[in-house]
C-alpha cells in the first residue's frame, strides 16, 4: 500500500492521508491534471469491437431513441453502430481492466485505498451531448477524463429527492436542481472523485469523449447480516436458546419487557462478535470474481502441470480479473489495537493468515503474508528461483493461487 504521506500525482499532489481524512466518503474532490503520461490503450473503434464480444458486458444509452433514454444491451454488431444517431448517445463497457493490461495498470494506481475494495474500470464513450442521465451510485467512484471534455453537475445526498423517471429501464432522477458550486468541466487528465450517493449528471461537450469510471465494492449491511447468519448457522447449537432471566418487574404475563429486549440484544451481539467469521464472510465476498462463469476450473492434472511450469520458470501473470486479499488476525493485537473492543485481548499462539482468491480461501502460516503482498504488488512472475523449503505452506499456497486463477500462465502467443 502507498505511503500515506507521499504526495501523489493522481491526487494532484495531495497525500493519501489528506485525501482519506478530508474527502474519502465525505465530499467530492476535483483533481486537475491528475492523470499524466497516459496513452489511450483503446480508441473508439476498438472499444466498439470489445462491445461486440460475447464475454464483454456492454450497454448503449440513447437519450432520444425509440423511447426516452433507450437502453440497448450488448453484445452488439456492426449494424447497431451504423444505425445510431449522430449525437447524444453513450457506449458503456464494463470491467475493461479484466481484458486490457494497460487499464488494469491504471486501476492499480489507486492502491492508496484497499485493493480488495476496488471493483473494476468501466469505460464510457460518448458523442456530443451524450449522457446516461442524472443518477447516483451507492459506492465511491473516480471519474477519470481520458479524452475529450465532459461537464459534471453534482448534488449532495440532501439536495435531491430519490424519485426516478417512470417507465424507463434506467434509474434516472426526475429532479436535478443544479448547484453552481459543484458544476465542473473536465478536460483530458482531470479526475473527479464522488462519495456514495452523490447524484451526478455528466454530459459530453464534444465528440470522442471518453471517461474511465473506477468503482468500489460496497455490500449492504443487510448482505453482511445475511452472510454472517449463514456462517454462524453452519454449526447450530440447539441448546443455545432464548433464556431471559425473570427480574420480577413484569406487570402482566403478556408483557414483553425492556429486560427481555436487552437480553436478546446481548445474546445477538455475542454471536456477532466473532471476528474470524466476519473476516471469512468479508474476504470471500469481496474476492468473488465479477464474472465467475468465465473462470474455467483446472482439473488436478492441469493444476499439477501448471504448478510444474511455474517452478520451471514459465512466465505467470496476475490477470486483471484476479481478486486477492488476506486476513491476519494477529494484526488486531499489535500496537494500539491490543484492546480492540469485542476481541479477546490474549495474543494468539501460532498465528496463521487466511488468503482469499476469487471467492475461496486458504489458511497458511503468517509469514507468507510477505509472499501474498508481493503477488498483489506485481503483475508478472518468474517462480524458478522460489525456495519452496522456506515454508511448508508455500507449495499449497502457490497451487491454491493457480487453481483459483489468481495466477495464470502466459502462453507463448501472449508474450
Amino acid at each position: 500500500m502507498t505511503d500515506l504521506d507521499t504526495p501523489l500525482t493522481l491526487l494532484g499532489g495531495m497525500t493519501a492521508r489528506t485525501f482519506l481524512t478530508e474527502y474519502w466518503q465525505k465530499k467530492p474532490l476535483l483533481i486537475r491534471s491528475g492523470l499524466v503520461d497516459f496513452t489511450l490503450p483503446l480508441d473508439a473503434d476498438e472499444l466498439a469491437g470489445m462491445a461486440m464480444e460475447e464475454d464483454v458486458e456492454s450497454r448503449i444509452v440513447i437519450e432520444n431513441g425509440k423511447t426516452p433514454w433507450e437502453l440497448l444491451q450488448g453484445p452488439f454488431d456492426e449494424s447497431t453502430f451504423a444505425n445510431l444517431p449522430e449525437k447524444e448517445w453513450t457506449l458503456l463497457v464494463q470491467a475493461v481492466d479484466h481484458w486490457v493490461p494497460e487499464v488494469q495498470a491504471l486501476k492499480e494506481q489507486f492502491q492508496f485505498l484497499p485493493s480488495w475494495r476496488l471493483d473494476d474500470v468501466m469505460i464510457s464513450y460518448a458523442t456530443q451531448g451524450g449522457s446516461v442521465g442524472p443518477h447516483y451510485d451507492q459506492y465511491d467512484v473516480f471519474l477519470v477524463q481520458v479524452a475529450g471534455k465532459r461537464r459534471w453537475q453534482v448534488l449532495a445526498p440532501d439536495q435531491y429527492q430519490d424519485t426516478a423517471i417512470k417507465d424507463i429501464s434506467l434509474h434516472i432522477l426526475d429532479n436535478f436542481p443544479v448547484d453552481d458550486s459543484m458544476d465542473w468541466e473536465l478536460e483530458t487528465g482531470d479526475i473527479l472523485y464522488l462519495p456514495p450517493n452523490y447524484a451526478h449528471n455528466g454530459r459530453s461537450l464534444d465528440n470522442d469523449c471518453m471517461t474511465y469510471s473506477i468503482g468500489f465494492r460496497a455490500p449492504s449491511m443487510q448482505d453482511a447480516l445475511t452472510g454472517l447468519r449463514d456462517k454462524i448457522c453452519d454449526n447450530v447449537n440447539e441448546k443455545d436458546r432464548f433464556a431471559a432471566p425473570e427480574s420480577g418487574s413484569r406487570t402482566h404475563s403478556a408483557q414483553i419487557t425492556q429486560d427481555d429486549i436487552r437480553y436478546l440484544q446481548t445474546e445477538l451481539t455475542r454471536l456477532i462478535k466473532q471476528p474470524d467469521k466476519l473476516a471469512q464472510w468479508l474476504g470471500e465476498t469481496m474476492s468473488e470474481s465479477k464474472y465467475p462463469e468465465y473462470l474455467a476450473p483446472l482439473n488436478q492434472q492441469e493444476l499439477e502441470q501448471a504448478y510444474a511450469n511455474a517452478l520451471a520458470g514459465n512466465t505467470f501473470i496476475r490477470p486483471g480479473d484476479a481478486r486477492i486479499s488476506y486476513y491476519d488476525p494477529s494484526a488486531l493485537y499489535s500496537g494500539e489495537q491490543q484492546t480492540l473492543e469485542g476481541v479477546d485481548s490474549e495474543p494468539l499462539e501460532n498465528p496463521s493468515i487466511t488468503v482469499f482468491c476469487n471467492g475461496d480461501s486458504l489458511s497458511v502460516h503468517q509469514q507468507l503474508a510477505i509472499f501474498i503482498q508481493a503477488i498483489c504488488n506485481q503483475t508478472e512472475f518468474d517462480f524458478s528461483g522460489l525456495d519452496l523449503e522456506q515454508d511448508s505452506d508455500l507449495p499449497p499456497l502457490l497451487r491454491f493461487l493457480i487453481r483459483q486463477q489468481g495466477l495464470i500462465e502466459l502462453t507463448a502467443s501472449e508474450e
